[in-house]
């Protein structure tokens, strides 16, 4: 298994305190030497395989950074088992899931609550075939890149899944939601990755704006932060206009 690691490049660190893993991070990071032969059997380019796993580093990374600990959360698991059962790519810019309709996901309850209508719910039913889009922090959210990996998501679902249609791509972000873009210069990165998407529902949840802005929700520690790009100025200036939406794009 390290000389594995060693070959995908993974950081050092991880490789120096293997020892100190438990069962359950020894077993995933074995399931990467069968995930990379599942991705050579389809003919996957290593950039690709690379790029996905390169989430559970930086898993252990943080892990190990937060609390001296090089051992996956159970809040890592969702994401690392849908890396393993090659359901989520990251491809170029942007990480892509095979994603049959789950009103549970995109609804949920409490704070996080979104409901769907009736109408929607006609419109999209459950089980439909989509492409879930999950940007992570610091992506390139240049038109260049969006364009690039949509495109290259669109060959690579098609060729991988090649029995079943896509009816399109959807996101459940903060990126899109209409409060914020309306902060944004119409010209910027984010308005311009929204403008991709239909908007189909909408919350005025607050912490996920905030923990990607400012690495906090929490609004007294936010107080005290520099605001040094217009992003984080404008969020802290508008609180009242946050919140997630979850958008449609044609496939």
């Amino acid at each position: 298994m390290e000389t594995f690691l060693k070959t995908i490049n993974f950081n050092p660190i991880i490789i120096d305190n293997i020892k100190d893993m438990n069962p359950r991070t020894i077993s995933v990071l074995n399931d990467l030497i069968l995930l990379k032969d599942k991705y050579d059997q389809h003919n996957i380019e290593t950039s690709i395989f690379s790029d996905t796993v390169k989430d559970i580093e930086s898993r252990l990374i943080k892990n190990y950074s937060n609390s001296n600990d090089i051992n996956l959360k159970d809040s890592d698991m969702k994401w690392v088992q849908l890396v393993l059962d090659m359901k989520l790519f990251k491809i170029h810019s942007l990480r892509f899931q095979y994603f049959p309709l789950d009103y549970k996901e995109i609804e949920r309850e409490s704070f996080d609550a979104m409901p769907l209508s009736d109408a929607i719910k006609e419109r999209f039913y459950e089980g439909m075939p989509l492409i879930n889009v999950h940007i992570e922090n610091n992506t390139d959210l240049s038109q260049a890149a969006v364009d690039r990996s949509f495109d290259m998501a669109c060959k690579f679902f098609t060729n991988l899944f090649d029995t079943v249609e896509f009816n399109g791509f959807v996101t459940r972000t903060w990126l899109i939601y209409p409060g914020i873009v309306s902060l944004l210069n119409d010209n910027s990165n984010i308005s311009k990755f929204a403008k991709r998407f239909e908007i189909i529902a909408s919350n005025r949840a607050d912490y996920q704006v905030l923990s990607r802005v400012y690495g906090t929700k929490d609004l007294d520690i936010i107080a005290t932060l520099p605001k040094n790009t217009t992003l984080e100025k404008k969020v802290f200036d508008n609180l009242n206009k946050l919140g997630v939406s979850f958008g449609y794009m044609k496939f």
